[in-house]
């Protein structure tokens, strides 16, 4: 029962994020300003999270300044956590994306279209120009999101965070905003598409920490202290 239920919610998530994509195409080619960053935040997600009986609970929002420019740093679970910051963060998001989503049909193009970064992480030159240009829309004040720990976990616990992260942040010169969701699991399990859950998932937000925090830490230790904070939320 569980497993046609799921199908039924994937079915559903689907098509509305095929529509959403078509709606924020649109908008795109005829130049409506943040038309796609609109959709995503205002129509693809909320009806994505009620389609899969997610509820969101936030706590720390009052941290977060609507007029800061943030670098943000989270722990990733499970595919709803990309829904869920839309959602949730008080102004329009961008993601660094693995390249792998280039190839997927539709999706890859939106993803490029929307204005977010891919990053090749097995090239060094190639990730390199992707933290600059990620640089660049942050000091242009638009706030990025990353997954520091590159991938999502494979057993909900908070692995190991990668570095470009932090060379990012050192070159946008912006504060790092750290984030926790917990609960994603539950309603999305990571690599069990047939197996969703319900139930709410809980957004923690954490002091910002300030270029100044960090700048007499060395890289291991800045990586140290960001990934403590964020596992304690």
């Amino acid at each position: 029962m569980r497993a046609v239920i799921s199908s039924i919610k994937l079915f559903f998530f689907g098509l509305w994020s095929f529509l959403s994509i078509v709606l924020g195409a649109i908008l795109n080619l005829i130049q409506i300003p943040n038309g796609m960053e609109w959709v995503a935040k205002h129509l693809w997600s909320p009806v994505a999270l009620f389609v899969m009986q997610t509820r969101i609970k936030v706590e720390g929002f009052d941290k977060i300044d609507p007029k800061e420019n943030y670098l943000i740093m989270a722990n990733h679970n499970s595919f709803i956590d990309i829904p869920v910051l839309f959602k949730t963060l008080p102004f329009y998001t961008y993601f660094i994306a693995k390249k792998e989503l280039r190839k997927i049909p539709l999706l890859g193009w939106y993803i490029k279209a929307y204005g977010m970064i891919y990053i090749d992480r097995s090239d060094r030159t190639k990730a390199k120009q992707s933290i600059a240009i990620a640089s660049s829309l942050i000091q242009k004040g638009k706030h990025v999101i990353i997954f520091p720990e590159g991938t999502k976990s494979k057993d909900g616990n908070l692995g190991p965070f990668k570095k470009g992260g932090f060379h990012l942040a050192a070159q946008a010169g912006v504060p790092i905003l750290p984030i926790k969701l917990h609960g994603a699991r539950n309603v999305w399990p990571n690599k069990q598409p047939f197996n969703l859950g319900r139930g709410k998932i809980e957004v923690v937000i954490a002091d910002p920490i300030y270029p100044e925090t960090l700048e007499n830490m060395i890289l291991d230790d800045q990586i140290m202290h960001i990934r403590n904070i964020i596992d304690n939320l």
